[in-house]
């Protein structure tokens, strides 16, 4: 595949390499081990500044890395969270021979012969996938999506360097850095998923309230990193976006269905006026369980019920201390700033930051879906350029009405219960830990949280001991061979053996301190 634009691509190692320039270029260094790296002094209003630069210079993937960790506001500082919002960085296209490589390789013919025409300038560039339109066989309109390259070699390259970053700076963070990467990767593999891309739109499809027009999959031009939708006949861009705006609300608050990205040109009107979700990849569906305590979460706010929100918390997802007086303390303070009736004053941007910031004082941690879903409001509201709290208000009013309804608990119930597999598999999975017992072979595993860091402290700790033993080691023995060596050649009035010998024992010295100091574990 990248034989085609006659050029080596860049590897992990070296990509990983390059981030850790980029950052000491940004005064992060100490994080990578750059130990000869000129440090900056430490400006903590300064650090979400130099983390937007050094994300934008290291591209698209890394930009949305930034995009992603911006809508942490329960775990990362405003004044970070603010800089990574503002993140700006347009993608570059793939050049069309890789495009065309691409889109061959997954339908399996060539591109002749699958399209009869194929526009070669795409319609939109996202970070991880592009959209071109094209004409089927029959003059059948269509928009073909493909999953870009290049994003798994800098996932592979983030997964190293956030394993040096926690290891260097352990609770010194406000978050993981190895678990954001890794939530970020799951994150990004979700998105350029093209096979539950189609999933998505079939399931939009069938919703009876959705007031965007969501277009049908044709599964013969489709696989899982290639997407081929029909398309309106004169699709024209829209002037206006509150319609669409309002729906994108409603549509993530009762289905828990919400678009990543949400670019101007995946939404287009037809001829008749109908307004189209023309590009519906890159969506999420939250898991209904979630969606459930969000209803929960969202009743309680609605009541002023503190207590209500700390206890429905955890059903959203959510990690709460478990002494939540700060927590509650702070809801309180946040639900009495905000005047009141949650939903009628403010807009959803306000809402957001509030509530999530009142989250970080408290000590409680949102689920990362919870989290971009509440990205995706915000986004959505700014779309349109005007307040979605009233549509908010009405969906969260509508979505705690139904999980609440006795028909809808009843049928939640019956179909759990209709699941053979509920039944089936707790027998198994009893015989199997009885046979464990009766063979003795049973085996029990615990997980720590402070684990690694202790580890990490006992090997510096171990290092400086090997370290301390060699030094003595060598005056001891250099001093021996000095005092009691009386024959053979000298020099300066020492043996030549023992002088050989220190220096020679130096040298490895040296070089066993160099090596400690670039592991960082001294």
């Amino acid at each position: 595949m990248e034989q085609v634009t006659g050029r080596l691509p860049e590897s992990p190692a070296r990509r990983a390499a390059r981030i850790a320039r980029v950052g000491a270029r940004y005064g992060f260094g100490f994080a990578f081990g750059s130990r000869f790296v000129p440090r900056r002094r430490e400006d903590p209003g300064a650090v979400g500044a130099r983390l937007r630069l050094s994300f934008e210079e290291l591209g698209p993937t890394f930009a949305e890395l930034g995009r992603f960790l911006s809508a942490r506001r329960d775990l990362l500082p405003p004044e970070v969270t603010t800089e990574l919002d503002r993140i700006r960085i347009a993608a570059k296209p793939l050049p069309f021979p890789e495009t065309r490589a691409r889109i061959e390789q997954e339908l399996g013919n060539t591109l002749e012969r699958l399209f009869p025409r194929f526009e070669e300038i795409p319609t939109r560039v996202g970070a991880f996938t592009q959209a071109h339109r094209a004409v089927l066989p029959g003059e059948r309109l269509a928009l073909v999506v493909v999953s870009r390259t290049g994003v798994r070699r800098d996932l592979l390259a983030m997964r190293p360097m956030a394993d040096l970053t926690r290891r260097r700076l352990s609770g010194r963070l406000p978050l993981n850095p190895t678990e954001a990467v890794s939530e970020f990767a799951a994150h990004v593999t979700h998105r350029r998923d093209m096979f539950f891309a189609a999933q998505t739109a079939r399931r939009l499809r069938e919703l009876k309230d959705l007031r965007l027009r969501v277009p049908e999959v044709y599964r013969d031009y489709s696989t899982g990193r290639c997407v081929t939708f029909e398309t309106p006949a004169d699709p024209a861009p829209l002037e206006q976006y509150r319609e669409v705006s309002e729906a994108l609300v409603r549509l993530a608050l009762a289905e828990g269905i919400f678009l990543a990205d949400l670019a101007p040109e995946r939404f287009a009107a037809d001829s008749l006026g109908e307004l189209w979700l023309s590009d519906p990849t890159e969506a999420f569906v939250l898991d209904p369980e979630r969606l459930r305590g969000l209803a929960e979460v969202l009743a309680a706010v609605r009541r002023g019920d503190v207590d209500g929100i700390s206890r429905s918390l955890p059903l959203a997802g959510s990690l709460v201390p478990r002494d939540d007086s700060i927590l509650r303390r702070e809801l309180r303070e946040t639900l009495g700033s905000l005047g009141g009736p949650l939903w009628r004053e403010h807009w959803l941007r306000e809402v957001r930051d509030a509530g999530l910031e009142t989250a970080r004082r408290g000590g409680a941690t949102l689920h990362v879906e919870v989290a971009q879903m509440m990205r995706s409001l915000v986004e959505a509201e700014g779309l349109g350029g005007r307040t979605e709290i009233e549509a908010a208000a009405e969906a969260a009013e509508a979505l705690v009405t139904r999980h609440r309804d006795p028909i809808y608990v009843a049928a939640r119930t019956a179909r759990r219960l209709a699941q053979p597999d509920t039944f089936t598999d707790y027998p198994r999975q009893l015989h199997a830990l009885l046979d464990e017992l009766k063979d003795g072979e049973i085996e029990v595993r615990f997980r720590h949280a402070g684990l690694d860091e202790l580890i990490s402290k006992v090997d510096i700790l171990a290092n400086r001991l090997v370290f301390g033993l060699l030094i003595a080691a060598l005056i001891l023995g250099s001093s021996m061979l000095g005092i009691f060596v009386e024959g053979g050649a000298q020099l300066l009035g020492l043996s030549v053996f023992g002088l050989i010998g220190f220096v020679f024992a130096a040298i490895l010295g040296l070089r066993l301190l160099f090596a400690i100091i670039r592991s960082g574990r001294l």
